[in-house]
């Protein structure tokens, strides 16, 4: 049987070795100058991103590398370990990209996020409605997948 599947897929022209944002991430954390105990929660952030990205149709468009490399940014700025646009320029440099559009995709990530957060907080005051405002308005940024809720 998975023989024939093969021969199908093969005549069909498929690709089953498709390329993913998360095939890119320690490329490009290995050439960032990052404090080494950071690493693993950027990691974790710069993946969340990604699971984030593949449930929005706007990044349908992007190669996985512009994916991965706005994620790493949205996650490095999130943690704010960064120290301004430096950040996005070398980000740039290391995966070939324009800037502008690295900028582009990592400001819709953050977009993403806000509006996933959102959706967050409005579940929880619809069941939950004797917790205050104050400690909704806490933004945090989700650090493993099974903590969004989409």
């Amino acid at each position: 049987l998975q023989e024939w599947e093969l021969v199908v897929l093969g005549k069909l022209k498929w690709n089953l070795a498709a390329i993913t944002p998360h095939d890119f991430i320690e490329h490009i954390l290995r050439k960032l100058p990052l404090p080494k105990d950071k690493l693993l929660l950027i990691r974790k952030h710069a993946q969340t991103f990604i699971a984030l990205c593949a449930t929005d149709f706007n990044f349908a468009m992007y190669p996985p590398s512009m994916i991965a490399t706005g994620s790493v940014g949205a996650a490095i700025c999130g943690l704010q370990l960064d120290d301004g646009d430096s950040l996005t320029d070398l980000l740039a440099k290391i995966t070939n990209t324009d800037v502008d559009c690295l900028k582009a995709c990592q400001e819709q990530i953050e977009a993403v996020l806000v509006n996933s957060l959102r959706q967050v907080r409005q579940q929880q005051q619809q069941s939950n409605p004797s917790k205050t405002v104050d400690e909704l308005d806490q933004a945090s940024t989700p650090t493993d997948v099974r903590d969004i809720n989409l």
